[in-house]
């Protein structure tokens, strides 16, 4: 199995942001030195949510404060931005890190994001798509020409170029959404389950979904794994994994079901007048799912928290039900700082053991 790191920076009431991001980059150096396989960096912005606003300049840092750890996206939003400049930001990051760059990218889902950037959330599904293939091609070509709806360019030299060949691996966030799964399998990207299909049990079915679509664009995926978003503490006892996320574990919820400069929840692409964008039929319910989440009964899957011996068992079955590659936050915005480390700890040095060289379902 494979395991990773994830934050997206949340900013908690109690903390500074200037405390949050140190927080969160010495973790990531803790997740590298105990051998963890990957961290993962998801985009946010305009809320308490994440404070990953400067994506670039972040993994920056974390490119310089590591030396082995994988240095995932997850995600990029695509729509929100030029794709030629992410290609050129993505392919410095990638050489910085001496070939280390997963990239994980997706189409967004928050109006108020698009709505302060001043993008078309309507427009998101048909940017992202063509955000995909102006970004290989300028990786792919030695001089970029991409006429569509967004991007017109000629002869253009996007420099520099990645140093993994031909291209870092791919990587799309994806929902229950027929329509993003047929897309990730025509483009031969990895998914990333978990978030939604995690809290309604369907994170096995998303990605067995995906290969058989992968099976029928006849691309090759046996070797693949891709990864699964999980919630993950780790504490000495079970008394403290049950009791330290007492009222912090509700935060991510909280923060998106509130309203937003625009009147509408932070959390939704739905309007404040109950319209939904294009392609984002599937999100109408969104809400009432990650209210599921705060509530470990209703989980799809077991959550990962608890001593090291439960959290092993849980991994089994995780394991169990064909997921062979998670990563999670290993606190709760608002834990102390050492906790939140000890977790890291504890998860990287009893638990990984027992699966890092395990045979894979």
């Amino acid at each position: 199995m494979k395991f990773g790191l994830f934050t997206i920076v949340p900013w908690h009431e109690d903390w500074t942001q200037e405390r949050s991001i140190n927080e969160a980059l010495e973790q990531i150096e803790l997740a590298d030195k105990l051998g963890m396989d990957e961290v993962w960096i998801g985009e946010h912005r305009f809320s308490r949510h994440g404070l990953v606003s400067g994506v670039w300049s972040f993994l920056g840092q974390v490119a310089a404060r590591t030396k082995q750890i994988r240095i995932g996206t997850a995600v990029v939003v695509l729509p929100l931005h030029n794709p030629i400049m992410v290609a050129e930001e993505a392919a410095m990051v990638d050489v910085m890190s001496g070939g280390r760059l997963n990239f994980g990218i997706g189409s967004g889902y928050q109006r108020q994001e698009f709505e302060g950037i001043g993008v078309d959330i309507n427009e998101s599904r048909e940017r992202f798509a063509e955000a995909v293939d102006v970004i290989i091609k300028a990786w792919t070509e030695e001089k970029l020409t991409f006429h569509g709806k967004y991007t017109h360019v000629d002869d253009l030299w996007v420099l520099p170029k990645p140093l993994q060949k031909p291209y870092p691996p791919l990587f799309q966030a994806v929902s229950t959404t027929p329509a993003s799964i047929d897309f990730a399998a025509s483009r031969q990207i990895q998914v990333i389950a978990g978030g939604p299909t995690d809290i309604l049990g369907q994170a096995p079915q998303v990605i067995k979904a995906w290969r058989d679509k992968m099976d029928e664009y006849g691309h090759p995926h046996e070797h693949l794994d891709p990864p699964m978003s999980k919630a993950i503490y780790v504490a000495p006892t079970q008394e403290e994994a049950e009791r330290d996320p007492v009222g912090l574990d509700d935060f991510s919820s909280r923060i998106l079901r509130s309203t937003g400069s625009n009147g509408a929840a932070i959390g939704i692409p739905i309007d404040a007048q109950g319209n939904i964008p294009p392609g984002y039929e599937h999100w109408a319910n969104r809400q009432q799912d990650r209210d599921r989440r705060d509530d470990p009964g209703h989980a799809g899957l077991p959550p990962l928290r608890g001593t090291p011996e439960m959290v092993i068992e849980q991994l089994k079955q995780t394991q169990a039900a064909g997921i062979d590659h998670v990563f999670g936050a290993f606190g709760f915005p608002g834990l102390p700082h050492e906790k939140v480390m000890r977790s890291i700890e504890l998860f990287a040095t009893q638990v990984m053991p027992h699966f890092q060289g395990a045979k894979v379902s």
